[in-house]
């Protein structure tokens, strides 16, 4: 294994740290395209970083954001010539790496004054359609070229603007206030989704740093992919949840329960073991079976033991039991941890409550809620101050094996 293998999950790290940050601090659609902008900036060691967005009626692409780029310049919004990188990029929708000196390059037109030495160019797009494109770059000839690396990590970013963008047109074009609640409600999902999938992230990367410093190439081999599929579910999520807010309904197969928590158990056994939490998993030898969508209810469970991993800062036992009994399943997630106070049971699963701001922002237990209740099933909670808390979900059996 090379030593830039060995890099990269604390890179992969710090930078989903950063970019988590960025969704939670953003105050609107406009902050955001910048927030991102200046992420992309940093994160790629980029003298500059821009976002264009594509007019529908024109077909124009427009300067809407960017770092490293003068402000009256961004304000102005110009259009990028018709034989600019740009336009390549949005008419091919491909994303392109540039290294060399770009202004060079026959095949197009830069609009810069700047000598560019390096450069990503990805498209923006939605349902099929180009966008926007978003693109960083290097001046200095000093530094090293992108790779393939890190265009892989870029194009997540192109889907964070595409988020973005699906709420600015919303706002543009005044739609009706049920479907711009529909899309507030499907970004807040996105972002605790995305939070989930860190979750997964950040668990295998202490995993592979561990193995790293024990020379165990072999196990960070094995565990690899747990990494790589947690940052492919990202874009997979946010594709999900835009689908979820234009309809009322979502996709649902047979779902065994078994597997969705030994999955949730593979994600959140390193941060439990580093918290000295044992995970406990009484599933029984029967197979339950139930219809629903399978990333909404992992989404839902994993709320759930989330925040019972982090009520549990000194250790304890977090334990996952099933009840199957009358054409339903008891679905127990118990913890014991610091508890809930009396005074909050009836509120934990109101939109935005929630007791810690710097940690939270209350929207994960009432989306847990509603997912519940979408598969017509129940959700109930018990709890006392410093004795645990105790979930009980309902749903209905499809079939018991």
């Amino acid at each position: 294994m090379t030593e830039k293998t060995m890099q990269v999950p604390q890179r992969v790290k710090d930078f989903f740290i950063r970019v988590n940050e960025t969704v939670t601090n953003a105050r609107n659609s406009e902050h955001l395209l910048f927030l991102i902008s200046k992420v992309a900036a940093n994160e790629f060691d980029a003298d500059r970083a821009s976002i264009f967005l594509r007019d529908e009626k024109t077909e124009q692409l427009h300067l809407v954001a960017g770092t490293g780029i003068p402000e009256d310049i961004i304000k102005s919004h110009p259009v990028a010539q018709k034989q600019n990188i740009s336009y390549w990029v949005a008419k091919n929708k491909k994303p392109l790496i540039l290294n060399g000196p770009v202004k060079k390059d026959r095949r197009f037109k830069s609009q810069s004054g700047t000598s560019i030495s390096s450069s990503i160019i990805v498209p923006l797009i939605f349902e099929n359609s180009v966008c926007g494109i978003f693109s960083i770059s290097r001046t200095s000839p000093d530094k090293p070229e992108f790779t393939e690396e890190d265009l892989v990590i870029f194009r997540f970013l192109g889907d964070l603007v595409v988020i973005s963008l699906r709420l600015l047109v919303a706002r543009e074009e005044k739609i009706h206030s049920e479907q711009l609640a529909a899309i507030g409600l499907a970004t807040a999902e996105m972002v605790h989704s995305i939070k989930n999938l860190l979750v997964g992230i950040f668990g295998a990367t202490d995993l592979i740093d561990i193995l790293i410093q024990q020379g165990d190439y072999k196990s960070v081999k094995e565990n690899w992919p747990l990494l790589a599929d947690n940052i492919k579910n990202i874009s997979t999520v946010i594709n999900d949840i835009l689908s979820y807010s234009r309809t009322t309904s979502v996709s649902k197969e047979n779902i065994d329960l078994k597997e969705i928590f030994e999955q949730i158990f593979a994600v959140v056994r390193p941060r439990c073991n580093l918290s000295g939490i044992d995970f406990v998993i009484n599933c029984g030898d029967e197979r339950i079976v139930v219809w629903g969508n399978r990333d909404s209810l992992y989404n839902a469970f994993m709320n759930i033991i989330d925040n019972a991993i982090r009520a549990m800062p000194d250790g304890g036992e977090l334990k996952i039991s099933f009840e199957p009994e009358d054409g339903i399943v008891k679905i127990k997630i118990s913890d014991t941890g610091i508890g809930i106070p009396q005074e909050n049971l009836e509120k934990i699963f109101e939109p935005f409550f929630t007791t810690d701001k710097k940690k939270g922002t209350g929207i994960g237990l009432a989306l847990t809620k509603r997912i519940v209740e979408s598969h017509s099933g129940k959700i109930n909670v018990e709890s006392k101050p410093g004795s645990g808390t105790s979930f009980t979900i309902e749903l209905p059996v499809a079939r018991v094996q």
